[in-house]
């Protein structure tokens, strides 16, 4: 489901475990480097009757790499919870960081982050995680936009990372928001509520998309649908810093088939920390959007990236097209 070049020429890629428990869409389960004439020199597997890799991973600075996870849970582990309504089995998501073992094969988990350490509910206080589910940073557990049987209810589809924050984006495909947590946390703190350079420990220091799924605003509110691969622009490229992805089904507001591409700039303080201003993260409106509703579109999948020469270029994996667009959004090459 995902596939990286890495500056030594080094092929890293995700690959199927076949794994039956896990039959949503983008399950992998297997993470492989191959050498440039196509040699497996690593794998590392994560795949399970509890557990498994799906989607993306993202290869670190220091080697490393982060790995998405789905991780099950019973009925009633749901319900202590704090869910009201579940399926005998929930997922949760789960990021690990590995350190690769090259010599030897396998790798070692240096790092965990899972979003069962940050739900809240406000159905009973006799059970786990109640609290005030429009805190902006926590997970209200008991919402849905894909129906309370559906086991895999949250659907992250990417993550991503800021070496100079040293933060990580995901992307909460079924909710319709992006989610960035403080990588600078140990293991220990990111179970809880503080902790790292934030202080918050592995609760949510940013979100945008969807402000309804804490509570507040209302659909008008909503900015994006089924997204895919946001990710922050190189510091190093046009707009470096800020946020680049694809909204999938934005036409769908209007009964229209038709994609965007998103820029967004958070708004911060003056020490960098993310602001919240009448109980939701800002901004109201991307700082730039990309959109042609007449021959745009991807119902599901795709990405884009910024170019060295300030173009961007656009994948619209549905039906398989690339295009370049220049910043006053004139198509170039295709």
């Amino acid at each position: 489901n995902t596939v990286y070049l890495l500056e030594n020429g080094v092929l890293l890629r995700t690959g199927k475990a076949f794994n039956s428990n896990f039959n949503a869409g983008g399950n992998g389960g297997l993470i492989q480097m191959l050498d440039w004439d196509s040699n497996l020199i690593w794998e590392y597997k994560v795949s399970d009757s509890t557990q498994c890799q799906h989607h993306d991973i993202e290869p670190l600075p220091n080697g490393n790499i982060l790995i998405l996870v789905w991780v099950t849970h019973t009925k009633e582990e749901a319900e202590q919870a704090g869910r009201t309504i579940s399926p005998n089995e929930l997922w949760s998501e789960k990021v690990i960081e590995v350190e690769p073992d090259l010599v030897n094969g396998g790798g070692e988990i240096v790092w965990e982050w899972d979003t069962w350490d940050h739900y809240v509910q406000d159905f009973s206080q006799e059970l786990d995680n109640y609290g005030d589910v429009t805190n902006p940073r926590k997970m209200n557990i008991n919402y849905s936009t894909r129906g309370f049987s559906n086991r895999d209810w949250l659907h992250f589809n990417s993550v991503d990372y800021n070496p100079s924050l040293d933060q990580i984006m995901l992307s909460n495909h079924n909710f319709g928001e992006i989610f960035i947590i403080d990588h600078s946390t140990t293991t220990e703190e990111a179970r809880t509520g503080e902790g790292g350079n934030s202080g918050y420990g592995g609760d949510i220091l940013y979100r945008w998309g969807n402000p309804m799924s804490y509570g507040q605003g209302t659909v008008d509110d909503i900015k994006l649908y089924t997204q895919h691969d946001p990710h922050w622009i190189p510091d190093s490229l046009a707009d470096g810093g800020k946020i680049m992805v694809f909204n999938n089904k934005i036409g769908q507001t209007e009964g229209l088939d038709y994609s965007a591409i998103y820029i967004i700039d958070p708004e911060v303080d003056q020490e960098n920390n993310y602001l919240i201003k009448d109980g939701k993260f800002g901004p109201s409106l991307p700082y730039w959007i990309y959109v042609n509703k007449d021959d745009f579109f991807s119902k599901n999948l795709s990405g884009s990236q910024r170019l060295p020469n300030g173009n961007t270029l656009m994948c619209e994996d549905w039906i398989g097209r690339f295009t370049e667009i220049t910043p006053s959004k004139q198509r170039v090459w295709q």
